[in-house]
């Protein structure tokens, strides 16, 4: 008995709907996700926060003015005149250059360090995102073509099982034959509300990234999608380029570097201070003349403060900074050799699975000719029913994985990107370019519909 194409057809257009809505493809939901995703929103934000620590350092190595007022009641008794009650006010200007700063100098440093360890990794969080997104997506397809092979399995189940009836009826099989059909179609259906139930949440986690319900229809990997090995073809080459470009490797560069930096500017505190100044005052103290205290002033030089002893706080700051920056060397060396782990394993993964999708369709192929010689046997009573649900499951587990094999290799092509720092919105337009909205959800080739299973004969 094979498997009408029909009954998969069917069911395959109810999940996608109808053909004339419009389908979401992989382009437009990385969009999406741009503009509503928070966890990028939040990257963004930070990144523009930490960017401003670059001015916030710059600004000590650059002049500062302030401006003083005062205005107070006096009340004078002096021994040689009576008392005299006035108001005197008091206006001052001061303008301070920095000449030797060295904790300005090295938070400058520390705060260039910052930017640069931001901006890599807002960098790691835009690569991340179109992994997340096309991790997404694609469950959504998977999920969506486990559900219509689940929900064909349970169909073909159920008319193996109402076969099985007719034929016990007739006295054909043994009732054994039909509680093994009705337990295969039983377990069908289980297998097909938990499939129901994953593509639930897969469309669940894809409306959390970019912000709308994806219950609408999603555009399709196409059927002769380029599956390939990377190029280059050499494992080593892909991680002198994740050294070389992965983001989140760069950040943990930077880290060292404003560690290094911090370190420094602690260390500081035990130098002196020199600052270049020029101030001016105007004073207006005794409006009555009592007391000869009016007038403006100006003065500038140079001025210079050295704390000696601050009770060990810079000492203990000092040695504080050196283990952040030792902790930070180390976690350098652990996240080198986890990119490199990443780079390696995701190289060998796509390649792997270049070869592995070809493997699935032929193991595909056998399980349907399989099922095909074990469904003849069946008839003319040389097979039971055991072997023919044996085989059904045998079949629909082949197309399963099949399906999934291909999506693990576009995302595992996407994890190599992203490993070696290279992943960007250009990949994720070319992938969409292998995505066909005119393609079926099921990725599986189906053979051609039969006339059904031969009638049923009464026993004379």
């Amino acid at each position: 008995m094979h498997l009408p194409r029909h009954a998969l057809s069917a069911l395959v257009l109810a999940i996608a709907a109808s053909s004339n809505a419009h389908a979401l493809d992989l382009a437009e939901a990385y969009e999406k996700a741009r503009k509503n995703d928070p966890n990028w929103s939040a990257a963004q934000n930070n990144y523009e926060a930490e960017q401003a620590s670059v001015a916030i350092g710059r600004g000590g190595l650059l002049p500062t003015l302030g401006i003083t007022g005062s205005l107070a009641e006096n009340s004078d008794e002096p021994e040689t005149s009576g008392k005299a009650d006035y108001t005197s006010t008091v206006l001052g200007a001061k303008l301070t250059q920095p000449l030797f700063r060295a904790d300005a100098w090295y938070g400058y440093q520390r705060s260039k360090a910052i930017g640069s360890q931001a901006e890599a990794a807002l960098r790691s969080q835009e690569q991340e995102l179109a992994l997340r997104v096309a991790q997404a997506y694609f469950a959504v397809l998977s999920a969506q073509e486990t559900l219509a092979y689940a929900e064909a399995e349970e169909s073909a189940f159920a008319r193996q099982r109402d076969q099985a009836q007719q034929r016990f009826d007739v006295g054909l099989i043994a009732i054994t034959d039909v509680l093994e059909a009705r337990a295969a179609h039983d377990g069908a259906r289980a297998g097909k509300i938990s499939a129901d139930a994953a593509l639930s949440t897969a469309q669940e986690n894809l409306w959390a990234i970019i912000g709308e319900n994806p219950a609408t229809r999603l555009v399709p990997l196409k059927a002769d999608a380029p599956l390939v090995k990377p190029v280059p073809s050499d494992p080593d080459a892909w991680v002198n380029l994740a050294r070389e470009r992965n983001p989140e490797l760069a950040a943990a560069r930077e880290t060292v570097n404003t560690a290094q930096a911090s370190k420094r500017e602690v260390k500081s505190a035990f130098l002196p201070a020199v600052d270049l100044f020029a101030s001016y005052s105007d004073a207006e103290r005794d409006p009555a003349g009592l007391i000869n205290t009016n007038g403006s002033s100006f003065s500038y030089g140079i001025e210079a403060n050295w704390t000696l002893f601050a009770g060990g706080r810079t000492w203990a700051a000092s040695k504080q900074a050196s283990y952040r920056e030792a902790a930070s060397r180390d976690l350098l060396t652990a996240t080198e050799r986890q990119v490199v782990n990443t780079a390696r394993t995701a190289y060998l993964n796509v390649a792997a699975d270049s070869y592995r999708v070809e493997a699935r369709q032929q193991a595909l192929a056998s399980s349907e000719s399989s099922l095909a010689a074990v469904e003849a046997g069946y008839e003319v009573g040389t097979r039971n029913i055991v072997d023919v649900l044996l085989s059904q499951r045998n079949l629909y587990a082949a197309k399963r994985d099949y399906a999934a094999a291909r999506y693990d290799y576009v995302i595992n092509s996407l994890r190599l990107k992203a490993a070696s720092g290279q992943l960007s919105e250009v990949d994720i337009k070319q992938l969409n370019g292998w995505l066909d909205p005119n393609a079926s959800i099921v990725s599986a080739p189906e053979k051609a519909a039969e006339s059904g299973p031969a009638p049923v004969k009464k026993k004379r």
